[in-house]
């Protein structure tokens, strides 16, 4: 799993208390970003962690920290992360009230953590959610593998749809099954069955291109075929 703004309050190296937002804590985190821009939002892409001393912000200002979450969450700013014992010895209330109004998570960073420290913390998270998944990738590779070599279909089947945590099933050119797992269900007969009146389905819409667009008629006759189709 992606770092998340709870996990980062669970590190016990960062010390993190929250002030505001609990109930928001399982976001996941894309970034930790410093910025002491009045407005950073035109840096924002949505889903950062904002590392901030309020360097050129009146945090005490209820007005203007209002203003200042609002833009925030609206950028899609998941967690502000604010570091007391620089410019304020404490959190302020101002900041406090307006994250808890927004319902955005407010993280109080004391003054022995570096931003950088929360920055490496959340690198490292990803970095390694990463790493699961492309190690989870290769090993459902070497068992499909390994299946499709040695069990034919049913084994590779049955493979794919652990993997998939769902079913999979093997059509041949007429629509008929050739094999399937765990076991033949309904949403497998349900495609089958299905796959003929969809074939026919494209075909019209195919017939239907081919002439001209510019009568009223031919665009309605269009409509409705595609209707049918993506309602199938």
């Amino acid at each position: 799993m992606p770092p998340t703004l709870a996990s980062l309050v669970n590190h016990s190296a960062l010390k993190l208390t929250v002030r505001a937002g609990e109930d928001h804590l399982d976001v996941p985190v894309r970034w930790a970003h410093v910025s002491e821009l009045a407005d950073p939002v035109p840096y924002m892409e949505g889903g950062e962690l904002l590392l901030i001393t309020a360097l050129k912000l009146d945090a005490e200002d209820r007005e203007a920290m209002r203003r200042y979450v609002r833009r925030l969450v609206g950028a899609g700013v998941v967690g502000l992360g604010f570091a007391v014992g620089v410019n304020y010895d404490e959190t302020p209330e101002a900041l406090v009230d307006a994250c808890a109004q927004e319902g955005l998570p407010l993280l109080e960073v004391p003054r022995r953590t570096p931003f950088l420290a929360i920055s490496k913390a959340v690198s490292a998270a990803i970095a390694a959610d990463q790493y699961r998944a492309v190690t989870a990738g290769f090993a459902a590779q070497r068992e499909l593998t390994k299946q499709a070599l040695g069990a034919g279909p049913e084994g590779l089947l049955g493979a794919l749809a652990t993997q998939v945590d769902g079913w999979a099933a093997l059509y041949d050119a007429s629509g008929s099954v050739v094999a399937a797992a765990p076991e033949w269900d309904a949403a497998a007969a349900d495609l089958g069955v299905h796959r003929h009146t969809l074939r026919y389905r494209m075909r019209r819409v195919e017939e239907i291109l081919g002439r001209s667009l510019d009568d009223p008629d031919v665009r309605m006759e269009l409509w409705l075929a595609l209707k049918a189709t993506a309602t199938e």
